[in-house]
């Protein structure tokens, strides 16, 4: 909505702020809507279900699992399902999909953003596979997981969002626990959109021995390599992972982090109205706080020229240099 296009009663009566919130918070952190009507035969982001020869595909879902308060929380019950060319969706138990080893010695996850049924999170999780892969060697074999946690969008927005944002913390803990069941050798890149990146970092934190909510994980051995990691539009508080922020010890279990920001996002524009923080901001809109010696494994850019208003998946996944430069984080090659 533009406000300027508003009718002069809102703003004559007072009521242009309460207009501007349900605005606001109708996309607050969403993918894009709008793409949803137009996606079929979208010139990039394939959305087509064929994993290149001897890669491996898994949607592990959180949705049916309770978040809120409590220490522990039920990894164990986590749904998990394997994509088999010619038979489509497998369920397998989560104890078994932890136990596999990888095809390859890649893993590739992705964390969708806010407001995304299953279908979509499936739909854009078979992107971000094909985006992954692209141009990488045929004898690299990837596993790669879809992360489908509760956003979908309901009733009362803003507060909606509110609750997905707290949720985010829930879902770093479940994150971790899987991040934690893989072999410390195992080369892992991490690429989130939007909510999603609260989620990821969030995860990085508690790896690293952080407590996020009250949670720690047990004590555990960390990856050999650190984690690769690709933001796009992070819904995420700038100051999230300086030493001094909530997720301040992330950083610790990255190896390299790509972050791209949009200072035109005309959604994270408003982050604050989400977190009800004064002065708060995100760092997909402003970019992450860091200190000198962080700045050596981030790596920032403002693609305001290239995504434009829009708070928008489908812009970031058809930004060519945008995913070119993020491949080369996701697919491990030297940065």
């Amino acid at each position: 909505m533009n406000a300027y296009a508003l009718p002069t009663c809102f703003v004559r009566f007072g009521l242009f702020p309460v207009v501007l919130a349900m605005a606001f918070s109708a996309c607050l952190l969403a993918d894009s809507s709008g793409f949803r009507e137009s996606i079929d035969g979208y010139p990039c982001g394939y959305t087509c279900k064929t994993p290149r020869p001897g890669d491996e595909i898994f949607l592990v879902s959180t949705r049916c699992l309770p978040g809120g308060c409590g220490w522990e929380l039920p990894v164990d019950q986590i749904q998990v399902s394997q994509y088999l060319p010619g038979e489509g969706w497998v369920s397998i138990d989560w104890e078994t999909f932890t136990q596999m080893p990888s095809p390859g010695g890649l893993t590739s996850i992705y964390v969708h953003g806010n407001w995304m049924s299953t279908y979509w999170a499936e739909r854009r999780g078979w992107e971000m596979y094909h985006e992954v892969t692209r141009n990488l060697a045929m004898d690299q074999k990837v596993r790669h997981v879809m992360w489908s946690w509760p956003t979908q969008e309901e009733p009362k927005p803003l507060k909606t969002v509110r609750r997905h944002a707290v949720r985010a913390d829930d879902d770093a803990y479940y994150l971790a626990s899987y991040l934690m069941s893989i072999p410390a050798e195992e080369q892992v890149s991490i690429s989130a959109f939007s909510l999603g990146a609260r989620v990821t970092m969030g995860a990085c934190h508690l790896m690293a021995g952080g407590s996020l909510r009250g949670r720690a994980l047990p004590e555990h051995e960390n990856n050999l390599h650190g984690y690769r990691v690709a933001l796009f539009s992070a819904g995420i508080t700038s100051s999230a992972i300086y030493p001094s922020g909530r997720n301040g010890q992330a950083l610790d279990v990255v190896d390299r982090m790509y972050s791209a920001f949009n200072s035109a996002d005309k959604v994270l524009r408003f982050y604050k109205m989400a977190t009800q923080r004064k002065g708060d901001q995100a760092a997909g809109y402003v970019g992450f706080s860091l200190t000198y010696d962080q700045r050596d494994k981030v790596e920032q850019v403002n693609a305001a020229n290239v995504l434009g208003k829009e708070h928008s998946w489908d812009n970031v996944v058809c930004a060519y240099c945008l995913m070119a430069r993020a491949r080369d984080y996701l697919q491990w090659k030297e940065v």
